[in-house]
């Protein structure tokens, strides 16, 4: 794996049809949906078998939070996780391959959905498959296939419509990540959820790869955006954050508070990204991967500890 390799596969999550495997689509697929439905729930059912093994095993493994599923919750939440497991199965499963052939178009993509969802799926020749759909709601199947045409989606291609969707999805109040600024490439939102509970908005690790491999065009047009750098962190939340991880003691927590803003981001933090590429592939491959490790890591830890002012100021500050 390369850094270059890294970001293509980033790129190859967007969803969109296909000149090139319309022909296999109608030839392979379709005719053929039923049984390869089948094999797709012949996987879901094995996947559910583990997780429902984990379940019984360690009963409820976490509380329930956005980015952190209790498995007591199962399916609730675990989008992403079924999905990376099905497509391991299909992609080692002759039958499956048998039918759908060697020309098909097999991938894992990341989409906004009807502009409230985010969407972990596959897209297969010039179909979108959902191998989670129940995931939000237990009523809805399971299985969900759709030519790619019928479906009302938009690939998250930009912190505006990711935001959007976000503060749908969670019912959150988003505001600029100035307080910790090695994290704004992948994280430049903290999100106050209707419990009063501050987090950092979700470690979008596909959006920063991206933008990694198109000089942060993104992350400029968010700082970019005055009404955006305007809305500060309410000052109880601030302070909340800064006596829980101002010492900068690592144990506490793995990122560096450093308060700065929307200039301070342009011309100090992207400007370090930017120069990965200069490092040599393997060198920037390796700091991007604990990059990315260390994003998921603080954006869970955060969750944890759980900051929330008192409920009287936190009612007056958002």
């Amino acid at each position: 794996m390369t850094l270059v390799r890294a970001i293509e596969s980033a790129r190859a999550q967007d969803m969109r049809e296909r000149r090139d495997q319309e022909a296999p689509t109608v030839r392979r697929l379709l005719p053929h949906m039923a049984a390869i439905v089948e094999r797709l729930h012949f996987h879901r059912a094995a996947v559910d078998g583990v997780f429902f093994a984990k379940r019984d095993a360690k009963r409820r493994a976490s509380t329930a939070t956005a980015g952190e599923a209790g498995l007591a919750d199962y399916p609730l939440g675990f989008c992403g996780a079924i999905r990376d497991q099905v497509v391991e199965r299909l992609i080692a499963d002759p039958q499956f391959r048998e039918l759908i052939g060697p020309d098909v178009v097999l991938k894992k993509v990341f989409i906004l959905l009807k502009g409230v969802y985010f969407q972990n799926a596959l897209q297969l020749g010039n179909l979108y498959v959902d191998v989670a759909n129940d995931t939000v709601s237990l009523d809805k199947p399971k299985i969900e296939w759709l030519r790619i045409a019928e479906v009302d989606y938009e690939n998250a291609d930009s912190w505006a419509a990711v935001a959007a969707v976000g503060r749908k999805y969670y019912e959150v109040e988003l505001y600029p990540n100035f307080l910790f600024p090695l994290a704004f490439p992948s994280a430049p939102y903290f999100a106050i959820r209707a419990s009063g509970r501050i987090d950092l908005f979700q470690a979008q690790n596909v959006i920063f790869l991206k933008d990694l491999g198109d000089g942060f065009k993104r992350a400029h047009a968010l700082l970019d955006d005055s009404e955006f750098c305007a809305r500060p962190l309410p000052e109880p939340y601030r302070r909340l954050v800064e006596e829980a991880c101002g010492a900068n003691l690592h144990a506490a927590f793995p990122l560096e508070y450093a308060p700065t803003d929307a200039e301070g981001i342009r011309t100090q933090v992207l400007p370090q990204f930017a120069a990965l590429a200069k490092q040599g592939d393997a060198t920037a491959l390796a700091t991007v991967e604990h990059y990315t490790r260390l994003m998921q890591e603080a954006t869970l830890r955060l969750a944890r500890m759980n900051l929330r002012p008192p409920s009287d100021d936190a009612a007056a500050a958002v």
